[in-house]
């Protein structure tokens, strides 16, 4: 898999279990992502040098548009070339109102750094007070972005 093409493959794997990105839960999207990082390389990306990893990261935020809980998983690619052009994120982040226990949550996040570590990043995942509060909840809104990171 090419990483430009990351987003796009990633809406092929949900369309099953959700027709409308919008109506994906949060455990599901965890679920889709480490199996599509357990199951697809990219090209150009080296695996022993961090170059295809996982990021889980969660917390209170105000982007300008009014805080909200996000809650995330990042694949991120880096090429060969080591540019910064070459750094890729496909983020899936789901959204929700800020509601007082969710801002409560101490705001974290937590690396991935190849599929031999995915058992044990899912324990983390699955075991956290973010993913316990949110994993089958309805979010506001979610969002798959595939960004140069770089």
């Amino acid at each position: 898999m090419n990483a430009g093409s990351a987003k796009n493959r990633f809406l092929q794997l949900i369309k099953p279990k959700a027709p409308q990105l919008s109506s994906l839960s949060p455990a599901d999207g965890i679920t889709l992502m480490l199996s599509f990082y357990e199951n697809e390389r990219a090209d150009g990306c080296k695996m022993g040098e961090d170059g295809d990893m996982l990021l889980y990261q969660w917390g209170c935020y105000d982007w300008g548009q009014g805080e909200a809980f996000e809650f995330n998983i990042t694949r991120q690619f880096v090429d060969a070339a080591g540019e910064d052009e070459g750094i890729r994120q496909l983020s899936l982040t789901f959204r929700f109102t800020p509601g007082e226990s969710l801002c409560k949550l101490a705001e974290g996040n937590r690396w991935c750094h190849s599929p031999d570590e995915v058992a044990q990043f899912r324990s983390f995942i699955e075991s956290s007070a973010a993913y316990t509060a949110v994993a089958k909840a309805e979010p506001a809104e979610v969002t798959l972005e595939l960004q140069v990171a770089g």
